[in-house]
């Protein structure tokens, strides 16, 4: 163990990119067949341009004139037909093109829009069609040591001397608490996305391809690619529009939305705040709610949308390697082999605003975690469930949400923007507190009684509170988790088993709190944070043949990173 540890990470130039790039694929539309336009004459007015119109006018070249034939020439029939313009439009008709939403509408806030909708105007709009590009990008500089106060190898974990990069030990336990990433990293996305209406009128059809590229696992070249390259989320959205929201009032559209994942559904768990978050599938970091997973956990999400309120209902699949017992072929003998069988996982919930400042969610959840293979319990099964839920007071300040839990949607006509800049305005003043709590239970074998089972609970909670006052910004935040909560995925500290009886475990306490203040002639915003953190324990003791007690703590930070105190 360390006495004194003192962490110096320096991060330089943190770029984030939110789709950057675009393409516009609106010329071929504009002119077909590739000639030049007429010449128009246009005229500078002070006055307000005519309202538009939904007739189409057709510019017709002016026939040259011919000069008049002499007495003695007979007259020649023209060889070609006159030029008739053709007649306008009708207003009911509106011209149909490939890609545009029907009924001449505009997109507006990631939806369409009808033309009578805005105002009782006609809006123009300016298409823009893509296929997908690199989004949330992020290139991080970062030069420290992790330890200046040990030499290399004269205290564990072992820390080189200083370097240019990351290291794992830089990470404090109040870094981006809402957030699976410290802000560190070196990666992007890259995001194949394509939104169209649907056959149903009312009915927005959308899809994503997600890839997160992990550029520093690339630079190892550990030649493990599945690290480097995974799916972030990829989806197919459709989304039944049952009432338009207000434009003006930045309501959203009210409706049905399926959202289907084919291969991973990380992006859609319980609770609120990340850190405290559970039914996640994230097994290659510890944070998949079924254990022994084999690939990924595809799965839906039908959410309906109301006006203040939101009701939804989900579905996870997972492939767990469990033991199951069958017969062996061509006799009556019982073999025991590992298989891949499928589990499932059930998520429902809600949300409703009271008024304009005051909100409450809750949700709840039921997952399979395959069976026991533990000789006095075999084949029974082991489970979690649970529910979760928040109440938030806010004042001009947003209800707080993980950019993890979003989807990717990388359209051109309503741009996602995940990490945008804070503004700050003199004299406004905002604010928001919320209170988090997780209650789950498991099915586990019962440590002091043999062949049987138990359910053992796992206890969560979470208080935060932000303010803006002008150009200052200050945050702060506590969360308890309890042992069987910090090992909630395992599941179990001895995993699948409860605690033993005569054990003594401490909760997890930290406090952490972050403050900045913007100065407007520099554009610099300043910050510091700082925190405090009581991971939790487990304690046993035993007695020696010679009837010493022998006592052992385990310090357990998170699943897999644990110590042993001498």
């Amino acid at each position: 163990m360390r006495n004194a540890t003192c962490t110096l990470p320096i991060a330089v130039a943190l770029i984030s990119l939110a789709a950057p790039f675009a393409w516009a694929q609106g010329e071929a539309e504009k002119n077909p067949t590739g000639a030049a336009p007429a010449p128009t004459a246009t005229t500078t007015s002070d006055a307000a341009p005519p309202a538009p119109s939904a007739t189409a006018t057709v510019a017709v070249p002016t026939p040259t004139a011919v000069p008049a034939a002499t007495a003695t020439a007979p007259a020649v029939a023209p060889t070609t037909a006159p030029v008739v313009a053709p007649a306008p439009l009708r207003a009911e008709a509106p011209v149909f093109v490939p890609g545009l939403p029907p009924y001449g509408e505009q997109r507006w806030g990631g939806h369409h829009r009808g033309r009578d909708e805005v105002k009782g105007k006609a809006k123009s709009r300016t298409k823009v069609d893509r296929g997908g590009n690199f989004m949330d990008t992020r290139l991080t500089w970062t030069i420290g040591d992790d330890d200046v106060l040990h030499s290399t190898g004269l205290a564990y974990p072992l820390s080189p001397r200083l370097s240019i990069g990351d290291r794992s030990q830089y990470r404090l336990f109040f870094d981006n608490l809402n957030s699976r990433f410290s802000g560190r990293e070196n990666l992007t996305h890259l995001v194949m996305y394509k939104k169209l209406p649907g056959f149903i009128r009312n009915l927005e059809t959308e899809a994503a391809l997600v890839m997160r590229v992990d550029m520093a696992q690339l630079a190892t070249n550990s030649n493990n690619l599945n690290t480097a390259f995974y799916d972030a989320g990829s989806y197919l959205r459709m989304f039944y529009v049952t009432k338009r929201g207000d434009e003006d009032a930045k309501t959203p559209d009210q409706g049905l939305d399926l959202t289907m994942f084919p291969l991973d559904t990380d992006r859609f768990r319980l609770g609120y705040l990340y850190d405290i978050s559970w039914g996640g599938t994230a097994g290659y970091i510890n944070q998949s709610i079924f254990p022994r997973i084999r690939g990924g956990s595809p799965g839906f999400k039908l959410q309906f949308q109301g006006d203040g309120f939101y009701v939804f209902g989900g579905l996870k699949t997972a492939s767990i390697v469990q033991v199951q017992e069958v017969l062996s072929p061509g006799t009556n003998e019982v073999e025991t082999i590992k298989i891949a069988e499928t589990n499932y996982g059930f998520l429902g919930g809600g949300g409703v605003d009271f008024t304009r400042w005051l909100r409450l969610d809750v949700g709840g959840g039921y997952f399979q975690q395959g069976s026991f293979e533990l000789p006095d319990v075999f084949g029974e099964r082991v489970y979690t469930f649970g529910g979760s839920g928040r109440l938030v007071v806010h004042h001009n300040m947003p209800i707080p949400r993980s950019v993890d839990f979003m989807l990717y949607k990388n359209d051109p006509n309503a741009p996602m923007t995940m990490f945008s800049r804070e503004t700050y305005k003199e004299g406004e003043f905002a604010w928001a507190l919320s209170a988090e709590g997780s209650r789950l239970m498991q099915h586990l074998k019962d440590f002091d009684r043999p062949g049987a089972t138990a359910l053992q609970s796992a206890n969560a909670g979470a208080l935060q509170a932000t303010v803006k006052a002008s150009y200052l910004r200050a945050s702060l935040t506590g969360i308890v988790r309890d042992l069987p909560f910090v090992v909630r995925n395992q599941p179990g500290y001895i995993p699948f088993q409860t605690m033993p009886d005569d054990a003594k475990t401490n909760p997890e306490y930290f406090v952490a709190g972050a403050a900045d203040y913007y100065i407007p002639g520099l554009r610099l915003t300043p910050g510091l944070g700082a925190g405090v953190k009581f991971p939790s324990t487990f304690k046993s003791e035993s007695t020696d043949l010679f009837g010493g007690t022998i006592s052992r703590t385990v310090v357990v930070r998170e699943q897999g990173n644990i110590s042993i105190l001498p």
